[in-house]
């Protein structure tokens, strides 16, 4: 696997909550892993809560001993999601919590996790939004009361239904995907595809740039159109 990532803080906020991390190696028993956080909160709690779930996430991941991806997503999201509401009930770091998205891919499958609205595409001759948004608008787009074009500009489109640290326990959703070769992974914040259509999004991930500057126009874009959050993205593709 190869991968890049980054976060940039956007045009309107004074802080980056946003928090990635990638290995292209095996890390415990699985081959590789990848994750994107979105902090909510304040300055320190937001920061906090996306860059230390992540951390932990990966810490947990390591040190278990079960074999199957899913499982050890479990055990390592219900522990982290322990840890954070812990920590949220001391002053400095009340109400904070964080969305999760994290993907590892074992031969030709590709393991996601998520909590919250940040998102997992799949990208090759379509562009596939593989995870559900716990999110009021996400509720609206499957109700089929709005699309997503119409989401991306909702006045509610940053209400989140489900996060870590939010609640004692935490309910993510998990998918298996068939991964083909030549076909990329995104893992991304809320503030790269409210801002960029996911026609764009798939125009630039499909270009002959390398994974780092595809990354980079994708962040570029999403401040050009006013980059009104934190971005976070993430790309991901087999050899």
């Amino acid at each position: 696997m190869r991968s890049y990532g980054n976060t940039d803080i956007g045009k309107a906020r004074k802080f980056n909550q946003d928090y990635s991390l990638e290995c292209d190696e095996p890390i415990g028993n699985l081959d590789n892993l990848y994750v994107v956080c979105d902090g909510l909160g304040g300055h320190n709690a937001g920061e906090f809560a996306s860059e230390n779930t992540a951390e932990i996430f990966f810490d947990l991941v390591e040190e278990s001993d079960s074999r199957m991806p899913l499982s050890i997503y479990r055990e390592a999201v219900n522990k982290v999601n322990e840890l954070i509401y812990r920590k949220g009930k001391e002053p400095e770091y009340e109400g904070m919590a964080t969305t999760l998205v994290a993907a590892t891919v074992r031969d030709d499958t590709a393991y996601i996790l998520n909590v919250g609205d940040s998102r997992a595409y799949i990208i090759g001759d379509e562009i596939t939004q593989i995870t559900w948004d716990h999110s009021y608008v996400g509720e609206l787009i499957r109700e089929g009361k709005i699309s997503k074009d119409e989401a991306r500009f909702h006045k509610k489109n940053n209400v989140i239904t489900r996060a870590i640290g939010a609640e004692a326990t935490v309910e993510p959703d998990y998918f298996q995907v068939k991964m083909e070769y030549g076909e990329t992974i995104l893992l991304c914040s809320d503030g790269l595809y409210n801002m960029v259509s996911e026609h764009t999004i798939k125009q630039v991930v499909n270009s002959n740039n390398s994974l780092r500057a595809k990354v980079e126009k994708l962040i570029q874009l999403a401040n050009d159109a006013g980059g009104r959050d934190n971005i976070a993205a993430v790309l991901i593709t087999r050899e």
